[in-house]
């Protein structure tokens, strides 16, 4: 039987094989399911009696496709994607969410005031980025046109705040994904049980610096009245074109969306958005009180102050199970206000429901290949004494060993993770595929050199919080990156839903997503490698920000 030592450089093979193949081919699943082949051919061809192809067939679907698919955490993960899906499904079906929004872009007046909304309903929006994205876009184009700035800005705040808000908040489609992926990574590092991937979750958040400080630069972009580049340039021409035809489209985009109802005064509004507010607040707090029921006994009160007494209750907590209530109950109350609130159908609500739940099918497909490809690249077993590869490749061992003979150090890990996963997302157009492909490699990567995590603390071997802060890169660099990429579907649907011409929406919003990324890189994860601490960086970045729209930026209004 091969032995991992005779793998070495081929333990590399699948995941570049994922890579490669989805920036040439900008088709993630193929390229995953690609490259779960050629990991079970190297096994096979590693188990005694050599390479055959049913031997490669039965690596790829007995040890690693099966299993992946019937893992307990990882069938709650699937539960809470549909589920949640489920729930946004029923409330574009029941129109709250759209009421809710309807209601509150009546009370903006000024051009500042009606950016600063979409931004903050971007805010509110967080449990999903294509309910973020389509709602705000369709319901705010006329508001945008009304208050006199263009659908490239409509189409950025959008954009910029559906994925980031998505990415960071505890409770949405993206956060049972990103928890598995960040637990498969554990587990193929051989990382300690104790170290829950929830935990780990949680502490990556502050580390997040793009998608963070692209939500400040939202902000001071729409409050200051400031634009620079291209945006500019359409903020200028909206402007102009408004003065010279009131009422009319901003950016030369068709006005039909004036006709839209988004302003049009409906009496049922005023209770409608009830059936928009009540299931997101039932699924937060549904989840928030099973994380503590499940936390409170393996904490101890006498050992730690409150704040590390909290922490200890959710890093011990059943986030799965937590989820999967949450997303069992935020649908249930779906439902029922659905039906109250609006006298709905309830047919036409489960109608909501099973769309809601199909649109995550993709992305599910995508994550369990992800979870086969991850555990080839596992740990090894011992037999006899010796190290054997059996049905793993441990390439996280054999990185290990790359890294301690290369001499990098491991305070640029997260800026070259932070980097790379930026140029995938962008060459695929897919911050979902990008994640799925490199977080479990690069948690793998952080812990070869050198980084660790006891408890749910960022201690490290030698004081660098380098396996958060890869976390926490990783993720934001695959928003950044899908921010940039004309492919991508979020840039795309951005684009469609606020009525802008494409490719200006890319053109606009790509000197903005480059400046925070630049700030993210400068201010976060180079200084966060070295040790800095992440409120430092956070700070360090907006100021940053802050001093680049005034140098940069020119006021727009006349």
């Amino acid at each position: 039987m091969r032995t991992v030592d005779d793998y070495g450089w081929l333990s590399l093979l699948p995941p570049l094989i994922a890579i490669v193949l989805a920036i040439l081919t900008r088709r993630v699943v193929l390229s995953l399911g690609l490259a779960i082949l050629a990991g079970a051919m190297l096994l096979s061809a590693g188990a005694p009696g050599g390479w055959s192809l049913a031997g490669t067939l039965d690596s790829a679907w007995n040890d690693h496709l099966f299993p992946a698919l019937r893992d307990e955490s990882h069938l709650q993960v699937l539960y809470f994607s549909l589920l949640l899906g489920g729930m946004v499904g029923v409330l574009a079906a029941s129109g709250g969410m759209e009421a809710l929004v309807r209601s509150l872009s009546r009370r903006a007046s000024h051009r500042r005031g009606g950016q600063g909304l979409v931004g903050a309903l971007g805010l509110v929006i967080f449990f999903d980025d294509y309910a973020n994205t389509l709602l705000l876009g369709t319901t705010m184009q006329s508001t945008a046109d009304r208050l006199r700035f263009s659908r490239a800005k409509l189409a950025y705040l959008v954009d910029s705040t559906a994925a980031p808000v998505a990415g960071l908040a505890l409770v949405s489609t993206w956060v049972a994904t990103e928890i598995s992926l960040i637990g498969e990574g554990l587990v193929a590092a051989g990382v300690a049980a104790d170290v829950t991937p929830f935990g780990v979750f949680v502490s990556s958040v502050a580390y997040r610096f793009y998608a963070i400080l692209a939500l400040v630069l939202v902000a001071l972009v729409a409050w200051s009245g400031r634009d620079f580049g291209p945006m500019w340039r359409a903020e200028q021409d909206a402007w102009t074109a408004a003065e010279a035809v009131p009422g009319g489209a901003a950016d030369g985009s068709s006005d039909k969306s004036a006709d839209r109802s988004a302003e049009v005064v409906r009496p049922a509004d005023r209770w409608l958005w009830l059936a928009a507010v009540l299931p997101v607040v039932a699924c937060v707090v549904t989840v928030g009180v099973v994380l503590v029921q499940t936390g409170s006994p393996h904490a101890a009160a006498d050992r730690f102050g409150v704040l590390r007494y909290w922490g200890e209750v959710i890093g011990s907590a059943d986030s799965y199970a937590a989820l999967v209530w949450g997303g069992g109950v935020g649908l249930g109350v779906a439902l029922l206000s659905g039906v109250v609130a609006r006298r709905a159908s309830l047919a036409e609500l489960l109608g909501g429901a099973a769309r809601g739940a199909a649109h995550l099918l993709p992305a599910m497909w995508i994550l369990w290949l992800a979870w086969s490809l991850s555990s080839m690249t596992e740990g090894v077993t011992i037999e006899d004494g010796k190290v054997v590869a059996g049905p793993f490749l441990d390439t996280g061992g054999f990185l290990a060993e790359v890294l301690r003979s290369s001499g990098m150090p491991g305070w640029m890990l997260p800026t070259a993770i932070f980097v790379t996963a930026g140029f995938v997302a962008l060459s695929t157009g897919t911050s979902w595929g990008t994640m799925a492909i490199l977080t479990p490699l690069s948690v793998q990567l952080a812990v070869a050199a050198g980084g660790a995590v006891v408890g749910e603390a960022e201690v490290l071997s030698d004081g660098g919080p380098w396996l958060i802060a890869v976390v926490g890169a990783v993720l934001a660099g695959s928003i950044f990156g899908d921010h940039c990429s004309p492919i991508s579907d979020t840039t795309v649907l951005s684009s469609r839903a606020s009525g802008c011409d494409h490719i200006l929406h890319v053109r606009t919003q790509l000197p903005y997503a480059l400046l925070a990324a630049g700030v993210a890189i400068l201010c976060g994860t180079l200084p966060s490698g070295l040790g800095a601490p992440v409120w430092a960086c956070l700070l360090a970045g907006a100021a940053m920000l802050v001093a680049a729209m005034r140098w940069f930026g020119n006021p727009v209004e006349g």
